[in-house]
């Protein structure tokens, strides 16, 4: 009952800000994420969304933001950004699709396509295409959850970060290997025991022996100090994907002046592309300090790929065949996959011909 009432009071907060919002002159947005404020995606949100909103709002309206922050959890957990944006607790939110596997299963069309673009300033441009493309993505968060699109955020290459040394596929069995929901397909046919990762709890559990490994990316192993805990890991090139969202609440949106909306619009798309930008040189950094801090770091051949991709159910038309039945847009990991073939990407397994 609390939460419901909660909910309450903050949609019609928001209704009320949106209300009054075209004719003040400050815009006050309440903005955060499940993740620190130190993730790639969450500190771009603050140092470009945020930054260069407010800068051009200021130079260029009437108006300006006052931003109130909520990352970390402290208004949404992992798995409940969505429902905070929709109702109005938040205004901006990252909602990671992620940790959306149901109602945001269409958003993780890169997550279905395992070995796509280990270069992240590639699939950030490829992703953006793909909402272009598709405009049903848009549609469905503005139908079905109060909100509307303002960019997609990737991550890093992800590899797989383990506590011991490993160099055949077979030495992977029976070992328990975290990964987020979508990934996990990844590693289970390969005969791993595959455990629900949570990224703010990866470094106890490799710490613990909850699991001996995490499917990872890695910044991250940077970033919450992985590399302290596990230290060997192995450059897969399963690929950059999409997984950020950065949505505004619908209601907030219509009481927002046109400029304003405007400037949101241009700026979201900017930090989609920096995003892109930015994990691909700490992806490169954190390698290097990596190594340096004594994590080996291993590549693997083309060959394990292709013989790892040959064990893997055929996961586009699975999933494909999934968000039909769910009446989802499913035409985007084709599209994606088009796409990202058209730019020069060579899958180890030609997906699209199994179609």
């Amino acid at each position: 009952m609390n939460r419901l009432t909660g909910l309450y009071v903050a949609a019609a907060l928001s209704l009320a800000a949106g209300a009054t919002a075209a004719s003040a002159d400050t815009i006050t947005l309440r903005i955060g994420a499940g993740h620190p404020a130190n993730a790639t995606w969450t500190s771009a949100m603050r140092e470009v969304f945020q930054t260069e909103v407010s800068r051009r709002v200021a130079a260029e309206t009437d108006h300006e933001i006052v931003w109130v922050e909520a990352y970390g959890g402290s208004v949404c957990k992992l798995g409940e950004c969505l429902e905070a944006v929709e109702s109005g607790l938040l205004d901006v939110g990252d909602v990671e699709s992620i940790f959306e596997p149901a109602k945001l299963q269409a958003h993780n069309f890169s997550l279905f396509v395992p070995f796509t673009t280990p270069d992240p300033v590639l699939n950030a441009e490829v992703v953006q295409q793909v909402y272009d493309a598709e405009p049903a993505l848009k549609d469905m968060l503005s139908e079905r959850y109060n909100q509307v699109f303002l960019g997609a955020g990737v991550i890093g290459n992800y590899g797989i970060l383990t506590n011991f040394a490993w160099s055949d596929p077979s030495e992977l069995q029976g070992r328990k290997i975290a990964a987020g929901g979508p990934n996990i397909p990844w590693i289970a046919p390969i005969g791993a025991l595959p455990v629900q990762a949570v990224l703010t709890e990866v470094y106890t559990s490799l710490q613990t022996g909850v699991y001996d490994g995490v499917v990872m990316f890695p910044d991250a192993v940077i970033s919450f100090r992985l590399g302290e805990v596990a230290k060997h890991f192995t450059l897969m090139d399963f690929g950059s994907v999409a997984s950020a969202l950065l949505t505004v609440n619908k209601a907030t949106w219509e009481g927002l002046p046109p400029e304003v909306q405007t400037i949101m619009t241009e700026v979201g798309l900017e930090w989609s592309t920096e995003l892109g930008a930015r994990t691909a040189r700490l992806q490169d950094e954190a390698i290097e300090t990596m190594k340096a801090a004594g994590v080996s770091v291993v590549p693997v051949s083309g060959e394990m790929r292709s013989a790892w991709a040959a064990k893997l159910e055929n996961l586009p038309k699975a999933r494909y065949d999934e968000l039909e039945k769910a009446g989802q847009p499913a035409e985007p990991i084709y599209e994606y996959i088009r796409l990202l073939t058209e730019a020069g990407h060579v899958f180890p397994r030609d997906w699209a011909a199994e179609r």
